[in-house]
């Protein structure tokens, strides 16, 4: 396909499983890009819709206001390493507190994307294990950190691969200036 391809082509309408919450009185059932995204069901949708399966290696920070609603700002990190640098993790959680003060993001979403099959790697819970981390004395909390592979998104949990995380008044949450990889990762 394309580019001028990809121009000339119409959208009449979303696909079916769009994300957020729709709006009943629309008959094209246009997802609201507005609707607070609350639950871990609700993030995996929305990741779904940005990072369908993944591409190549790299790291998605999504941004989230104090009512759950996404802000209109995503980092993605290309070239990440397969294990990851505490003291690199320590410096972009730094970066992320004044991004998230900046914004006014409540809460940080992770999508760890790399190409593979679905069984979480050592390496990717390693990955989780560090960015859950990050909220910790921080002004954002941390939602379940998600990976994107061939098959999808999932949810990743650093100890046991499951959804269990409940947080912030007994709702379960999905457990994300430009910043230079440089700044962030050091590379061997």
């Amino acid at each position: 396909m394309t580019l001028t391809s990809v121009l000339a082509t119409t959208l009449d309408r979303p696909p079916a499983d769009a994300i957020g919450s729709r709006d009943a009185s629309d008959p094209a059932g246009v997802a609201d890009p507005h609707a607070p995204v609350r639950d871990v069901r609700d993030l995996v949708r929305h990741v779904e819709a940005i990072v369908p399966v993944a591409v190549r290696r790299q790291l998605w920070t999504l941004f989230f206001d104090d009512d759950d609603v996404p802000l209109p700002l995503m980092v993605p990190l290309e070239g990440i390493p397969e294990v990851p640098d505490t003291s690199a993790l320590d410096h972009y959680g730094d970066a992320l507190a004044a991004v998230a003060t900046e914004f006014g993001a409540g809460t940080v979403a992770f999508v760890l994307e790399r190409v593979g099959a679905a069984t979480p790697r050592p390496s990717d819970r390693r990955w989780a294990e560090g960015l859950h981390a990050l909220g910790r004395g921080r002004p954002f909390e941390v939602r379940p950190v998600l990976l994107c592979v061939d098959d999808g998104v999932s949810v990743l949990d650093p100890i046991s691969g499951t959804e269990a995380r409940v947080a912030r008044g007994g709702v379960p949450q999905a457990s994300s200036s430009p910043v230079r990889l440089v700044d962030i990762v050091r590379l061997p």
